[in-house]
């Protein structure tokens, strides 16, 4: 059966977006002692990474919660002569000057989006979150022409893991499940789901957060394949043409 379509996660697939956030929090930590914060470094980053556990990393009111908590800390309480809202400012000022020095793609991943199209395969970004938030990441890494369609789950009110998400792209270009590969750094947001449904899966391995090799536990979920390059796709490809 011939491969029509390569579906890819976003961040920690294309980019590294675990790198990337971790620069940036910790930049906006840098800014804000910079104007002011009587906190050390350190202390601050480790109560920054707890917030993000709690809340999310997707809740934008990190930075706000984080005073919130020193104004109560036992340790180093910031009183009412501090201004938070120039703390916060200066934070979010940090955190986007850092981030953009990482928006670059991995190394295989131009190559292999431009060797796809030559081949006449179809591509496609299919990933979680704010269309604005993923959007920005796509055009700042510049990788919109190079790929056929751009579906992101909160346009079409879906989020992995539901398999929803990939049934509906499915029937957006009435593809069989087996004419359809997709690329993904997760097992449980992105191999589990489109497993569930017949998709090809790939399981790229990038050394990030998500990556299996990293993770303590040990999760019953298996690809049809592992890869440490985008370049494997195309053994991939081959085999299950042939």
């Amino acid at each position: 059966m011939p491969i029509k379509w390569i579906g890819f996660d976003l961040d920690d697939t294309i980019f590294n977006g675990t790198l990337l956030v971790e620069k940036a929090r910790q930049a906006s930590i840098r800014m804000m002692i910079e104007y002011g914060l009587p906190v050390p470094e350190e202390y601050a980053i480790q109560l920054l990474d707890e917030i993000v556990i709690e809340f999310g990393s997707n809740d934008e009111h990190h930075l706000d919660n984080l005073l919130l908590r020193l104004k109560n800390d036992s340790k180093f309480r910031i009183g009412q002569e501090h201004n938070v809202n120039k703390y916060v400012a200066a934070g979010v000022m940090g955190y986007h000057r850092e981030k953009v020095k990482h928006f670059k793609p991995f190394k295989d991943v131009i190559k292999t989006l431009e060797k796809l199209k030559s081949l006449n395969i179809k591509t496609a970004i299919i990933t979680d979150g704010s269309p604005k938030k993923q959007y920005e990441k796509i055009l700042r890494l510049k990788i919109e022409d190079l790929v056929d369609d751009i579906i992101i789950s909160d346009e079409v009110a879906v989020r992995k893991p539901n398999p929803e998400l990939f049934t509906y792209f499915l029937e957006r270009y009435n593809c069989k499940p087996n004419e359809v590969i997709y690329v993904g750094d997760r097992l449980d947001k992105d191999i589990e789901p489109a497993n569930k449904i017949g998709i090809i899966t790939v399981l790229v391995h990038r050394g990030t957060k998500y990556d299996p090799k990293k993770l303590k536990q040990r999760i019953n979920i298996k690809p049809n394949y592992h890869v440490n390059s985008l370049y494997e796709l195309f053994k991939i490809i081959k085999l299950e043409e042939s």
